[in-house]
């Protein structure tokens, strides 16, 4: 980020940064060194964030709570870094992520079903709860 903060009175430093957002200073840090935010001003060589550099940050912790990995929160960020505007690369790795989720929600249910039926089951030998697991395997 090139541009000069705007407002003296909203810049802040990486410790009130850090407390607004309850992340380690060094994550915010992170976050800078593999590019999901973009490089703070400096004066005197200190760092100083604007609300527009919170809001980048804010969409990359939203983007990780969302299940994104940091190089595919960099995928997203870096055409908007560039003063791309097109939202084409968001709407396609956000869709790509809302797959992925459907399949982990699949599994997630399979398991808990799996699970379920071995808790319930009278299960007093191996043999007894590998019959119970391979028959749900094999009817669902």
């Amino acid at each position: 980020m090139k541009d000069k903060p705007s407002n003296k009175s909203s810049n802040f430093t990486i410790g009130t940064v850090a407390e607004r957002t309850g992340l380690a200073a060094s994550a915010i840090r992170y976050y800078e060194t593999v590019g999901i935010v973009p490089r703070p001003y400096r004066i005197s060589g200190r760092r100083v964030y604007d609300e527009r550099w919170m809001k980048w940050l804010g969409i990359a912790m939203l983007a990780q709570d969302a299940g994104f990995t940091i190089e595919e929160i960099r995928n997203l960020v870096t055409p908007f870094q560039n003063d791309s505007r097109s939202c084409e690369v968001v709407q396609k790795a956000t869709t790509q992520k809302v797959k992925e989720l459907d399949e982990k929600i699949k599994r997630i249910k399979k398991m808990k079903m799996l699970l379920t039926v071995i808790a319930t089951n009278d299960c007093n030998t191996i043999e007894d709860c590998g019959a119970s697991a391979l028959k749900l395997l094999y009817d669902t």
